[in-house]
């Protein structure tokens, strides 16, 4: 499936054209296959395929389709595979609000939808649990659930369900491991953070 172009995209594509394939697949864990010209990397335990000879991502699976429905991650499969750095995560979460600019997610349009995720699951912990699963997730020790998400490889988002009760409604933090600030400029970051929340949709 091809995914329309937004801005900044045509520039990506270009760049990713000139790049050597062994440098980018040891900077970001992608491979490349040379008869096809084309990388897969991993995202949400789904192959995605990204090809700069005709500009197209796609998926041979089922799922990796759905996720390409479900999330626009063009922008950001295009900026890790040309300007990511070989980071490993740290280990140590923090909140979108706390990087540089991290006013926008905390405020008008760039708000992240997560009210929604905690209406659908303030009394479904499994649910989360299984539905994060079904995209890659692993099962973190956190509040009444939470999984961990892999959007990217090295580049992990933890979210976090507080179930409702009869003194507080549902919740959902969205949480990003700090080497992430060194990884992306925060409209990136942001773009993540959204797919992570509308996966669990």
């Amino acid at each position: 499936m091809k995914l329309e172009k937004i801005p900044g995209e045509d520039q990506a594509w270009a760049k990713l054209a000139t790049l050597d394939p062994a440098r980018v697949c040891r900077r970001t864990t992608a491979r490349f296959d040379e008869q096809t010209g084309a990388y897969t990397l991993g995202s949400y335990g789904c192959e995605i395929s990204i090809s700069p000879g005709d500009m197209k991502i796609f998926s041979n699976s089922s799922q990796g389709d759905d996720l390409l429905r479900k999330v626009d991650a063009s922008l950001t499969l295009l900026w890790y595979l040309t300007s990511s750095h070989s980071l490993p995560p740290s280990g140590t979460l923090i909140t979108p609000g706390s990087l540089p600019g991290g006013q926008i997610f905390e405020k008008g349009t760039h708000v992240l939808p997560l009210d929604p995720l905690a209406e659908k699951y303030a009394h479904a912990p499994g649910a989360f649990i299984e539905t994060g699963r079904t995209w890659g997730g692993e099962v973190l020790d956190y509040g009444d659930a939470a999984i961990q998400l892999w959007p990217l490889p090295q580049v992990p988002t933890t979210l976090i369900l507080r179930t409702a009760d009869e003194e507080f409604p549902a919740l959902v933090n969205l949480l990003l491991d700090s080497n992430c600030r060194f990884q992306f400029p925060t409209d990136i970051i942001w773009a993540i953070c959204m797919m992570s929340a509308l996966i669990l949709r």
